[in-house]
């Protein structure tokens, strides 16, 4: 017999059924850890949703742009932020609503609200019909691109718009999330896309928000331009020369973004404007000259010196050919070669030139030529219009080269080149009968505009300070020189004071009031204007404006005075207790020969104002017309216990006395 010991029992064999739960509780605890950090991030307040549209304080039902939008897309820059539209959460009955999409020249940069082309547009639009309720939201903001316009699509779509207008395309490489963007997150569209539908995870954001943050930690000094603009801070790669593999992926990326933004519209039946790119051809020089492998930057510097000094003495452009011919990819012979043919008197060819040039520039804040192809091709594939901007500023510019006439620098427009933006995509809207039919004839927007004065100068201070940094050369500044005697101080405070972030309807006011002290009605009504335009849900701007109206219309006829009457009537919609807007409707009523109407205005009023003496005194003049004697003696009575040495009550007091005897 053997002595050795027994073996151990084995282990009893697991069940499939056992077998089963332990790798599915395998696999479950990844998920289980991300979902619990997912989680404690947003019980912790991490990050955020960043809706488009967010409700506005103290405005029940109201909407507007969110300014932390942009936080979904900037992580290494400060966010930029939209236009306040507000709106209508629940779209009122009858109300046709435009919402624009693009970057900054669409959100109207450098003068934002009555400057952009979205709100000129409103403008005309509710001139030309005005039995309709239109609106214009405009949800572009400073250096987004088209994954952007792509993202807030299903957002936009919740509010009901009747029509989309797209201006955009100039931020396809520097714009967040471009091709040579410091906001990319490399790879392809695709790619890219994939991050923004994953990026309302708090883990996504943790992520993103670390690995930017170990990048500027391992960077000892900016890589980028020095300039502390957004503009500046978005360049990835500042040179992206025409043809490259980065030149293409901006030129796919826009393709590929816009045919899917238009296709999701179409599907939904929405009907889409898409205006073409215009940008300054003729004045501006191109930021950065790429050259050919093996060229000699120098040399051909120093072979365009030549050929300028040949043509200044009256060689003709063909010097300038020759310098171009000897490197293809060199953004400035082509420039130069622009201008030369232009003094000869060849305006096709510097067009040609100048085209060439604005293509080849490779610090790409200009979009190629070949976008506004992609615009009609893609607008073709999926049913949406064309808008023939470019074509529209061209008309115009002197010899139909766009310039400083209608561009503030390359690319955004003047508040002319807005206003002609403006009126290309009215016509387009007219011309599609969608609005509605047979228009009134109204002015062009430039003539219909509201930019206050101190918007107006916040812009070109914003134009200063741009031009004042990379990459604009110092012959290319637009410095701002205040002249006191056209713009007061106060005026240039209250622009200041809005830029530093100041409430902009806290400004507007004091501006208006400022005008109204002066006696200077024409600033004083288009502040005014500008203010209802901006805050179309409040009550007091309209009575303030029908306040100058009135002053305005002093002994104008019955159509003038019904003009005014509706403006109070707008403030009592908004507001049906608002004792002024009674008041004054009370007075216009008892005016016209409506007593009735009157009495039921003035009440309101007298019940409502903090100094009730002057509806009170036509009320007393209300009854009195209407034979209600007793009550028009009890209203004169009171105005005399109120004031007992008031002669113009007392000799109200007695004649309606004298009457009712």
């Amino acid at each position: 017999m053997s002595d050795a010991p027994p073996a151990p029992p084995g282990r009893p064999a697991l069940s499939p059924g056992t077998r089963r739960a332990f790798w599915i509780a395998t696999l479950l605890l990844p998920v289980a850890f991300f979902a619990l950090l997912e989680g404690g991030l947003r019980l912790a307040g991490y990050g955020g949703a960043y809706p488009l549209f967010v409700e506005a304080e103290g405005a029940e039902g109201m909407l507007y742009p969110s300014r932390d939008v942009a936080r979904r897309y900037f992580v290494n820059n400060n966010p930029p932020t939209p236009n306040a539209d507000f709106f209508a959460r629940d779209k009122p009955e009858g109300v046709f609503r435009i919402v624009v999409q693009g970057g900054s020249s669409a959100a109207g940069y450098p003068f934002y609200r009555g400057g952009s082309f979205a709100k000129i547009l409103e403008t005309r639009l509710n001139l030309a019909y005005p039995d309709r309720s239109i609106e214009v939201i405009n949800t572009a903001m400073a250096a987004v691109n088209s994954f952007t316009l792509l993202d807030v699509v299903d957002e936009i779509l919740e509010i009901e718009p009747d029509a989309i207008l797209v201006y955009a395309g100039h931020n396809e490489y520097y714009g967040a999330l471009g091709a040579a963007s410091t906001e990319s997150v490399g790879g392809t569209p695709a790619l890219t896309r994939a991050y923004l539908a994953l990026r309302p995870l708090r883990i996504v954001q943790l992520l993103r928000n670390t690995l930017a943050g170990i990048q500027r930690a391992r960077t000892d000094a900016p890589s980028g331009p020095p300039s502390n603009t957004l503009m500046a801070r978005m360049v990835g790669e500042q040179t992206v020369p025409y043809g490259s593999d980065v030149y293409r992926a901006g030129a796919t990326q826009f393709a590929d973004n816009l045919g899917r933004l238009l296709a999701r519209y179409e599907r939904e039946a929405v009907p889409v404007f898409v205006g073409t790119l215009a940008s300054n051809e003729r004045d501006q020089r191109p930021f950065v000259t790429a050259t050919l492998p093996g060229s000699d930057p120098a040399a051909l510097d120093a072979a365009l010196r030549q050929a300028i000094a040949a043509v200044e003495s009256g060689a003709g452009p063909e010097p300038v050919e020759a310098v171009a011919a000897q490197d293809t990819l060199a953004a400035d012979p082509a420039y130069v070669l622009g201008h030369a043919r232009l003094a000869a008197g060849d305006r096709d060819g510097a067009e040609q030139a100048f085209q060439r040039a604005r293509d080849l520039d490779a610090l790409r804040f200009r979009a190629p030529t070949a976008f506004n192809a992609v615009v009609r091709q893609q607008a073709q594939a999926h049913g949406a219009t064309v808008v023939e901007v470019e074509e529209a500023l061209r008309a115009a510019a002197p010899d139909h080269l766009v310039g400083s006439v209608t561009m503030l620098e390359h690319l955004h427009p003047t508040l002319f080149g807005y206003s002609l933006i403006a009126d290309a995509f009215f016509q387009a809207l007219v011309e599609s009968g969608r609005v509605g039919s047979a228009p009134r004839p109204t002015p062009p927007g430039r003539l219909v505009k509201l930019v206050t004065p101190m918007d107006s100068l916040a812009g070109y201070i914003r134009l200063d300070q741009l031009t004042a940094s990379w990459p604009f050369r110092a012959d290319e500044r637009r410095p701002l020189r205040l002249d006191t005697t056209r713009t007061p101080l106060f005026v240039a405070e209250r622009a200041r004071a809005v830029m530093a972030g100041e409430p902009w309807l806290a400004q507007a006011d004091a501006l208006a009031r400022f005008y109204e002290a002066r006696r200077d009605l024409p600033n004083a009504l288009l502040t005014r204007r500008a203010i209802v335009q901006a805050y179309p849900f409040l009550s007091d701007p309209y009575v303030h404006l029908a306040n100058l109206e009135l002053r305005r219309l002093s002994g104008g006829g019955p159509g003038e005075m019904a003009y005014v009457s509706g403006l109070y009537a707008q403030a009592l919609e908004r507001d049906s207790s608002n004792a002024t807007a009674h008041s004054m409707l009370g007075a216009l009523r008892l005016q016209a020969g409506d007593p009735q109407t009157a009495v039921f205005h003035l009440q309101r009023a007298v019940a409502g104002a903090p100094d009730p003496t002057q509806p009170l005194y036509n009320l007393a003049g209300a009854y009195a017309t209407l034979g209600r004697w007793g009550e028009a003696q009890d209203a004169a009575a009171r105005l005399r216990q109120m004031d007992p040495s008031n002669e113009r009550f007392a000799r109200l007091a007695e004649g309606v006395r004298q009457r009712r005897l």
